[in-house]
């Protein structure tokens, strides 16, 4: 049997993704989402996601989009001049001190226990944890708190399968950009074997808030509407595909 899972990234970006998010999760197929847990809108993400009855959320580990949540003097090569995370990890990668990631990383995942809600699964932001070190520091994390983690590659696959971590069979981010239709959500569904497989995701409500914070805006609102479509919901029903979570991860 072919089992599914479709998270949604940026949760806690802004107001319209995390109100995108919402009605994806509630009226369409999105399983799962992964909260930005150090962006200003995260305490109302929270009470967002409570209001609706989730109970449960991944973390979306950020090191390359707004402000760390541990003090600056504390991790000083994660940061520019202004305080802020280098948006690029070009940028970041030359000057990071690892020790330095993860304490910021281990931080932002104790924040999020502080919500309250059950921590499912791990992925990141941009990413980076599918690069050398960071890669490594995750893993050592997932396995300290007992949680599942993306494949975003198939060297980051391995490693964690090999550590004992939990991860989908499958992992796709081609429902994205000029590649976010139906058409081509379908053919990666039809595509992958049986298992499981994550597709990433991006529903939102494009506002202005949006507009200035991210390039990815407008392709978020067409994700939105396919992943909330009568089609969609209908052709996923026909092929018996199994819509889970990764709580569901080896059920």
């Amino acid at each position: 049997m072919k089992k599914l899972i479709i998270n949604a990234d940026d949760f806690g970006l802004t107001t319209g993704c995390n109100k995108g998010i919402l009605y994806a999760m509630e009226k369409g197929v999105v399983t799962s989402t992964t909260i930005m847990i150090n962006m200003p809108k995260a305490e109302e993400t929270i009470k967002m996601a409570k209001e609706k009855g989730i109970k449960t959320l991944g973390l979306h580990l950020t090191l390359t989009c707004g402000k760390p949540v541990l003090p600056i003097t504390e991790v000083p090569t994660l940061v520019d001049e202004n305080g802020q995370f280098y948006k690029r990890r070009t940028k970041l990668f030359p000057v990071m001190n690892l020790n330095e990631a993860k304490k910021e990383l281990k931080a932002q995942i104790e924040k999020f226990l502080q919500s309250g809600l059950e921590l499912t699964h791990l992925d990141s932001h941009h990413h980076i944890h599918m690069y050398d070190g960071i890669r490594e520091i995750v893993a050592e994390l997932a396995k300290e708190y007992n949680v599942a983690v993306r494949q975003p590659n198939d060297e980051t696959k391995d490693y964690l399968i090999d550590n004992g971590i939990k991860t989908t069979d499958y992992f796709s981010m081609e429902f994205y950009g000029e590649k976010a239709t139906l058409e081509n959500l379908k053919n990666i569904i039809e595509n992958f074997d049986n298992g499981t497989i994550e597709i990433m995701a991006h529903p939102a409500y494009v506002d202005e808030e949006l507009s200035n914070i991210s390039s990815y805006n407008n392709n978020r609102q067409r994700e939105l509407e396919i992943l909330t479509s009568q089609e969609l919901i209908q052709w996923i029903d026909k092929e018996g595909i199994r819509l889970i979570t990764y709580k569901d991860l080896g059920d």
